[in-house]
């Protein structure tokens, strides 16, 4: 089996409760870092590049990925500035966040990890996003496919990191034709292309750089896979996870599947479905 080398921001993300006399509740990362660590705790040889503080909060996401067996020789350890910490409200309807990051003017700078023939690389949030950062991982995602690597782009960000979605949309081009494989939800390709369904937006922004698309609907519990002008439909069991919980399940298993050198439409949705329904339904 190859390896998984996922590329993502590092954040601690606070849930306040609606009542004050809750207890808040903590997550590290994004639907990245949790797929990285569903796929470390399945056994996949996993590592993450990535960038945090040498502080308290940075110890406490480097101590996370590791417990579910995620090398972290590739995160780079700042000293000048803070680890990110979101904060956001689990009263329904509340969109409010507040996020406290301070980040060093240079990019990020890791060790960068060996890649072999085979390996799968995944990337995605608004690090690959960022300026700041951009050029450097595009550099490791061109060696990766001078290596014959997988590359898998998951195009999402948090729209309150980005004030009009115009002025990413350069490095959102660059990702994309750095990608073998887009793996988006339909919100994702509604916050790219506003109005269009997702076959549209996959044909007409999409193929001409990438040409396999993998699009998850929580809502309908369904896939979908585009290769060219071909396209496979999979109806997923029922689930009890919620949507967070479900995408990085089902990215945690395409990137599985491919890692296993499964390239099939029908069986790389198998294994996302899979592991969607089921892996962290009991978490």
């Amino acid at each position: 089996m190859n390896k998984a080398i996922f590329i993502g921001e590092l954040s601690l993300n606070v849930t306040l409760p609606q009542q004050c006399d809750g207890a808040a509740a903590t997550r590290v990362g994004d639907r990245l870092v949790a797929a990285a660590m569903i796929d470390g705790e399945m056994g996949v040889e996993t590592c993450f590049v990535g960038e945090t503080a040498a502080d308290a909060v940075g110890d406490h996401i480097i101590s996370a990925l590791e417990k579910s067996h995620i090398d972290t020789t590739s995160v780079d350890r700042f000293t000048e500035g803070a680890s990110p910490v979101r904060i956001t409200s689990a009263a329904a309807g509340d969109n409010r966040a507040v996020l406290h990051s301070a980040y060093p003017s240079e990019p990020v700078n890791p060790v960068w990890p060996r890649v072999n023939e085979g390996d799968v690389t995944v990337y995605g949030s608004y690090m690959v996003l960022d300026k700041r950062n951009h050029s450097r991982i595009i550099e490791l995602l061109d060696h990766a496919r001078a290596r014959k690597a997988e590359t898998v782009y998951l195009p999402y960000f948090d729209p309150r990191q980005v004030s009009r979605t115009t002025r990413i949309m350069p490095e959102v081009w660059d990702n994309l034709e750095a990608a073998s494989l887009v793996i988006a939800t339909v919100k994702d390709l509604d916050a790219l292309f506003p109005g269009e369904d997702p076959a549209t937006a996959f044909s007409g922004h999409i193929l001409f750089y990438c040409r396999r698309c993998l699009i998850l609907d929580y809502s309908s519990l369904t896939m979908r896979f585009f290769d060219g002008d071909r396209s496979w439909t999979f109806d997923c069991h029922p689930t009890a996870n919620d949507e967070f919980t479900w995408t990085a399940g089902a990215i945690a298993g395409a990137v599985r599947a491919l890692t296993e050198k499964i390239s099939d439409p029908d069986d790389i949705m198998a294994k996302a479905n899979e592991t969607a329904r089921s892996r962290l339904s009991d978490q």
